[in-house]
């Protein structure tokens, strides 16, 4: 009996069945099985087939040419009778065809007992003979159904083989138990976790209850017998607490079932995630909750006000003493206002040098207790700190936000950020507590940032300047440009409403530049050589970019650096880095004059005479008005005029409205003097003009 010549196939025509364990391999079961079936109808022959991704192959046979297990042409009998689905398939008489030689077939299909077809068995003859007998169809029934579970016994091993494969080679932990919930079956991962042996091994010795974040949870979910999934942990052979994705499957064999669990180890990205939840919500350098674990804690407490301390001047002691002991001052800090806190208190860093305290009003700051917790914080922050061979002495401001005054204004948060910016403005080292008005204010704040934007992009603002005065000879050497701002509405805008804003706000740095270019051309117009420009630096100029800014309005107006003078005042000086510091360093090297501006108003004037080369220094207009009828006022101008004459630097009083005044500083020492006494600030053309008019008396004296 001939089939299809095996020289026909290609090495991808493997049978879906591996032939070791069907047909002529192992022990020739499915052999046997067919020899049966031909003895049974006195046949030439009798073969298995089953069908794979839609071609059927050969499986095993009896009295046949060629058992090699194949496939079949599409068009072989037992193919064509495979593809007709039929349970029982009787052809008796079939047309002769010389490539098979089967002229009689009789196949009954073979199934699982779940019902899925696994193969045909067939009984093929030579030559057309009678219809099978009842007899022979019984018998050719209990061969099918032998053979049935003798396939379904194949495919369950070969599966059985290809999952344990599979399972070998994943990099995933699995531990199969049976119904007693002990381990039967484990991959080579498992091992690398839990170690040997784990054989009979109770799945639940291997997952401490002590461990798990839900003990009586983990217990009865390790019993279960439903398929889930959660988190267990465990302590690994390496002796490392492990996380542990685990997901339950429920396996069932017959009578038999159990549990496969499959593990995977998510303890690297459990840890990353902490660290990023931790970075989220925590300040590093001093481990305390950031702004975002505040919110947290405002959130869960709906009825806690705020209060955010900041230390005043902060900047000066990173600048002064290093970012590194500025660092351990935060730290510091940061200890010093643990000290003062518990589990109703929630404390915070949530700026630079800005701390937050958050709890109910009536532990925050009520005002009629001096021991409530925001001022007591205060002075204890006040207190001399030692760090790394410093004694530091900080003031400190806070802004206080209580929950009663925030009522339906939203964030308080925000509220005491508001009240913090008061304090600030006032000029520190004070404790504010927010008020609607505040708002408004802040409402006020933003609507004049707005129009002065737009002012500057419209070209509103123009420059006017107050002459200074030689006091012994009473003539013009200098002025100062003052920045004016003509609204189209409004009129000539008072300085005082738009020059701290334009301070505070990044608009100074361009509003500053300007200035810079527009007071170098008109300096550039005056006719004697030797009067100076004085420009008041925003702090946004202060940067990098200040020295090519500054080079630059001097070449363009071809006026020489000498007659250039750049005014800074303390608050300035104490905000900025070393790039500022250097810029004008770099400039006073190329022959511009440096002067501080407000001398002696604050207490950091000395250390700044230190930290910047100055060339002159301008005496306060507060000082100037009172000193003929204060001795307090009177010695603090000798002093300066002392201590400048010591140092070397020029000096020049601001505010002079009366002779007397004139007199009594030419007599002290003080060679120049600015104010009402000798002109209002003037507008360029009306400066330009005196200057001229001086210079033609001088020609003509």
């Amino acid at each position: 009996m001939t089939f299809e010549p095996p020289h026909a196939r290609s090495p991808h025509d493997a049978p879906p069945v591996d032939s070791g364990t069907a047909g002529n391999g192992r022990d020739g079961r499915l052999a046997d099985v067919a020899a049966l079936a031909a003895a049974a109808f006195d046949a030439d022959a009798a073969a298995f087939a089953t069908c794979d991704d839609g071609r059927v192959f050969l499986l095993a046979g009896a009295g046949l040419d060629n058992s090699t297990p194949g496939p079949l042409a599409h068009d072989h009998p037992i193919a064509r009778g495979w593809e007709r689905h039929a349970p029982l398939l009787v052809e008796p008489d079939l047309p002769a065809d010389p490539r098979w030689r089967i002229r009689f077939l009789a196949a009954i299909a073979l199934h699982s007992q779940s019902g899925r077809r696994l193969g045909t068995l067939a009984v093929c003859g030579a030559d057309p003979r009678p219809a099978p007998t009842p007899a022979q169809l019984d018998t050719l029934a209990r061969l099918g159904r032998i053979a049935s579970n003798l396939l379904e016994r194949h495919y369950a091993e070969r599966q059985a083989v290809i999952v344990a494969q599979v399972g070998e080679q994943a990099r995933e932990a699995v531990l199969i138990g049976d119904r007693g919930g002990n381990v039967i079956w484990h991959n080579r991962a498992a091992e690398r976790l839990f170690g040997t042996p784990l054989e009979r091994r109770p799945l639940s010795s291997l997952f401490p209850s002590g461990l798990q974040s839900d003990r009586a949870q983990a217990e009865a979910w390790l019993d279960a017998q439903t398929e889930d999934s959660r988190q267990l942990r465990i302590v690994a052979l390496d002796g490392s607490l492990r996380l542990l994705d685990a997901t339950r499957s429920i396996w069932r064999h017959g009578p038999d079932q159990g549990a496969t669990l499959i593990l995977h180890d998510v303890t690297e990205a459990a840890n990353q995630r902490a660290q990023l939840d931790r970075l989220a919500h925590y300040d590093p350098l001093t481990g305390l909750p950031n702004r975002n674990g505040l919110l947290a804690a405002l959130e869960a407490h709906p009825d806690w006000g705020v209060a955010l301390i900041a230390i005043d001047r902060f900047k000066w002691i990173n600048d002064g003493l290093g970012h590194s002991v500025g660092d351990r001052v935060l730290q510091a800090f940061a200890s010093r206002l643990q000290t003062k806190t518990d589990a109703e208190v929630s404390l915070a860093r949530v700026g630079g040098d800005v701390f937050a305290v958050a709890c109910r009003d009536d532990r925050l700051a009520p005002s009629d207790d001096p021991e409530a917790l925001v001022p007591a914080m205060i002075r204890l922050l006040e207190k001399t700190l030692h760090v790394s061979g410093h004694a530091v002495n900080a003031d400190v401001s806070a802004g206080v936000a209580l929950r009663a005054d925030v009522h339906g204004e939203g964030d308080p948060l925000a509220c005491a950020d508001l009240a913090l910016y008061r304090a600030k403005s006032a000029g520190g080292h004070q404790l504010c507590r927010y008020s609607p008005s505040m708002r408004a204010d802040a409402l006020a704040r933003r609507d004049l940032d707005l129009d002065l934007r737009r002012a500057f992009a419209q070209g509103e603002f123009e420059l006017h300047y107050q002459p200074q005065v030689d006091l012994r000879t009473g003539r013009i050497c200098g002025a100062e440009a003052l920045l004016r701002w003509r609204h189209p509405l409004r009129g000539m805008v008072p300085a005082g409403e738009f020059i701290e804003l334009l301070t505070r706000s990044p608009l100074g740095a361009e509003v500053g530049a300007w200035v810079m270019q527009r007071a170098c051309l008109d300096a550039a117009q005056w006719p004697d050589a030797e009067t100076s420009v004085s420009i008041n630096l925003f702090p946004a100029q202060l940067g990098e970019q200040l020295a090519a800014q500054v080079e630059n309005a001097l070449a363009a107006a071809g006026l020489p650096a000498e007659r250039l003078e750049l005014e800074i005042t303390e608050n300035i000086a104490l905000t900025q880095d070393s790039a500022g510091a250097e810029a004008l360093a770099q400039l006073r090297s190329r022959g511009v004059n440096l002067a501080f501006d407000d001398f002696g108003t604050g207490y950091a004037s000395l250390s700044m005479l230190q930290r910047f080369r100055i060339d002159r220094v301008k005496i306060d207009r507060s000082f100037v008005s009172g000193m003929l009828d204060s001795s307090e006022d009177a010695a603090i101008v000798r002093w300066i005029l002392m201590l400048a004459r010591a140092l070397g630097l020029r000096v020049v009083a601001e505010g002079v409205e009366q002779a007397a005044q004139a007199e009594w500083l030419h007599n002290h020492g003080c060679e120049e003097a600015q104010g009402y006494l000798y002109a209002r600030a003037l507008d360029a053309g009306t400066l330009l003009a005196r200057l001229r008019d001086q210079q033609a008396e001088t020609q003509h004296g």
